[in-house]
């Protein structure tokens, strides 16, 4: 019933638990375990108790490494069930999925339930979107600058074809407070995305840090850039 799964990089360890897990009472139904992402040498199945019985028996255990992006993937559009299928076929990430795709489409019935053709077809034009992948200086912000002066036009760069909204964030560099400066959207052009931040002003002296960020995904994002800016010397 309850057990763990530890890994080592040698066969008579150390080892250490990744994951433990649950097996419910069932007739023959399999048990999906997923755990971390990791590179290992040796993997264990530590069952520690039964349903009271004298014995356990395990029919077969398979190991399969799967990018859980094909598990989201699934779940979001209700085909988390064809994961089985997929995996006993080497089908364990988007690249092997999308190889696929013909024979999935015409033996249906082999991979999908029948109510699921249309779906998976939904999938697959999700993953032929262009997706904003990451985020880097194409043209970063000058270094320095005079108080209420404006910075020369600069810009950041993402994936081929998105047009996804990005924030520039600027912080002070005594301050852990990050403020949103303003909103704009990438634009496909010359075999990336684009967008420029022209007329950008600071307007107190110090020293700063600035960055672009995906507004859907926050965790893509380019470098902090650090500007500083010196006082204004008015005559």
């Amino acid at each position: 019933r309850n057990g763990h799964i530890d890994v080592s990089t040698a066969f008579n360890g150390p080892w250490l638990k990744v994951k433990d897990f649950t097996c419910p009472l069932s007739q023959g139904n399999k048990n999906d375990v997923f755990f971390q992402a990791l590179k290992t040498r040796f993997i264990r199945v530590f069952l520690s108790d039964n349903y009271g019985g004298d014995d356990i028996r395990v029919q077969g255990i398979g190991f399969y490494g799967v990018d859980m992006r094909l598990v989201d993937l699934l779940r979001e559009h209700g085909l988390e069930r064809s994961l089985p299928t997929l995996l006993a076929n080497s089908i364990n990430d988007l690249e092997s999925l999308d190889e696929n795709r013909d024979e999935i489409l015409n033996s249906s019935d082999k991979y999908l339930d029948v109510n699921d053709h249309f779906q998976f077809i939904r999938l697959m034009e999700s993953l032929r979107s262009p997706k904003l992948t990451h985020l880097e200086w194409f043209n970063p912000p000058q270094p320095t600058v005079i108080a209420g002066d404006k910075l020369q036009t600069f810009s950041a760069a993402g994936d081929e074809g998105v047009t996804d909204r990005v924030k520039l964030e600027e912080r002070f560099e005594q301050s852990s407070q990050i403020r949103t400066v303003l909103m704009r959207d990438l634009e496909p052009i010359q075999g990336r995305s684009l967008v420029d931040f022209p007329d950008y002003v600071i307007r107190n002296p110090g020293r700063y840090k600035v960055r672009v960020v995906s507004v859907e995904s926050p965790n893509i994002q380019t470098p902090w850039q650090d500007i500083v800016v010196g006082k204004c010397i008015c005559s």
